[in-house]
């Protein structure tokens, strides 16, 4: 698997274009029209979901780009406008997920070869090495009276 890309500039861009889009109070529509908000959109929708919804967005940039720009109205440029930054925010939310999983896995496997390598030392220790370790660690453990 390669290894995502997501910058910190990515990272500031999706943030401004999430508050920009919560202080608007504006949703996207998911694949049945759900209109989906700031929290979902980072928080509970899928990437495949995701990965939807960017190319119906895609679509709908193509269609209104391709409109006679004569006959384009104001509010035809603004639904241009407002579809283009939904992309790039939907397209930041992917990257941003895809790397939060890429971290989680990293870790998940630190841990993993940390564990082996522990066990793998412990096994090449000498019967002397590990009596040593057993008698300090109970020479370290204090005596509690007991009433």
């Amino acid at each position: 698997m390669a290894k995502i890309n997501f910058t910190k500039e990515h990272f500031n861009k999706m943030c401004t274009l999430l508050m920009g889009m919560l202080l608007r109070n504006e949703v996207i529509s998911s694949k049945l029209g759900t209109p989906i908000n700031v929290v979902e959109l980072l928080h509970t929708t899928t990437i495949n979901s995701l990965n939807y919804i960017r190319l119906t967005l895609s679509n709908k940039i193509k269609q209104l780009e391709s409109q006679d720009e004569w006959v384009a109205s104001d509010s035809t440029a603004k639904q241009l406008d407002t579809a283009k930054e939904q992309k790039e925010l939907v397209n930041l939310v992917i990257g941003y997920k895809r790397y939060k999983m890429e971290v989680e896995e990293n870790i998940k496997k630190k841990a993993e070869l940390t564990a082996k390598l522990k066990e793998l030392k412990d096994s090449q220790k000498s019967p002397e090495d590990k009596i040593k370790e057993l008698e300090a660690e109970l020479s370290a453990i204090d005596e509690t009276e007991t009433f």
